[in-house]
């Protein structure tokens, strides 16, 4: 079965390379640039970055949680889980947190947290609203080997788990000797616990994204040689039916000003993704709307349950800021 998955990847269909990353914005106001008037369904140029937190070593991950009114997201290195709720600050959430990076809630209100440096995929053995260090394993190899380096997933309704497992949890990445896996998979976990890889071929595949209808998957590529972002149309039960290619950027020497990483869906259809420099916003057909510049490296971001704010987790730094609720 897997064969004939790679066979119909190689047929690469409707490859959507956009060439507008050297396009001029119609618009460039403070840290906005806006390529498609469009972006302006929900971007509010008025509206200004704001740093909520600061002093972290490397935050990811962030999810709201709606039962609460707060965000959570991870500091990896200090093996920790920090919540942020509006008008309270930032408090500790877990204390011992697998090192988790991603973190997601799955169809039961369950805080699910894919550990990088544990390389397992647990759920919180408590109430997201009551946490304890306690976990209970979902996954942690694919057959029989080892897990690279959990890193962002998302859930459908149907409560398949789509994930990603790059190498980032090792001390030498691709070449470490603890790397028991010969690839950085894409994989679908199902409600029964099967567990299916997706794609064997991508370097570095990071922030992944369902669409509205949950027929499109997007992972991002951090890979510097071919930084990008990729498409994968699926089948009802969650099997790839085909992969396309979906905006490609220029390979970089210096990442230091980010790469291809998180990425979130909004209910407009809006594609906010994580890259070089700050936020990308494209729509479905790989067209860039707008790029937002942040300070600092930008991994992962959210919205709040109105779907108008968004958070970003960038290096040291929780950055926030409101967008325009017209397309409401």
């Amino acid at each position: 079965m897997l064969t004939s998955y790679i066979q119909a990847w190689v047929v690469l269909t409707a490859v959507l390379i956009s060439t507008a990353v050297d396009a001029e914005p119609v618009i460039k106001q403070g840290p906005y640039e806006i390529y498609d008037n469009r972006a302006l369904q929900v971007l509010n140029l008025d509206a200004p970055i704001e740093t909520l937190a600061t002093g972290f070593e490397w935050l990811e991950g962030p999810v709201w949680v709606e039962d609460g009114g707060y965000l959570l997201f991870s500091d990896i290195p200090s093996h920790r889980v920090y919540r942020y709720q509006p008008e309270q600050g930032v408090h500790l959430y877990l204390a011992e947190s697998g090192y988790s990076n991603g973190l997601v809630l799955n169809n039961h209100n369950e805080l699910v947290l894919l550990q990088s440096r544990s390389r397992k995929i647990v759920t919180m053995a408590s109430s997201v609203n009551a946490p304890k260090t306690s976990y209970r394993e979902l996954v942690s190899r694919y057959q029989g080997q080892q897990f690279n380096s959990p890193n962002d997933g998302i859930f459908n309704h149907q409560g398949t788990l789509f994930f990603s497992d790059p190498p980032y949890g090792l001390s030498k990445q691709l070449d470490d000797p603890a790397k028991e896996l010969s690839f950085q998979g894409v994989y679908s976990l199902n409600a029964k616990g099967q567990l299916n890889v997706l794609d064997k071929q991508l370097i570095y595949p990071n922030g992944v994204a369902l669409s509205g209808d949950e027929k499109t998957l997007y992972v991002a590529a951090s890979n510097p040689d071919k930084p990008a972002w990729y498409r994968y149309q699926l089948n009802q039960d969650g099997t790839v039916k085909n992969k396309a290619l979906f905006y490609q950027l220029p390979a970089v020497a210096d990442n230091s000003h980010g790469l291809p990483d998180g990425l979130k869906i909004h209910p407009c259809g809006i594609i906010f993704a994580t890259g070089p420099g700050g936020l990308w916003l494209f729509d479905e057909n790989a067209q860039l709307l707008a790029k937002v510049s942040l300070p600092t490296i930008s991994a992962n971001l959210a919205f709040n349950a109105q779907q108008n704010r968004v958070y970003i987790t960038a290096h040291t730094h929780l950055l926030s800021f409101s967008l325009n609720t017209a397309f409401q």
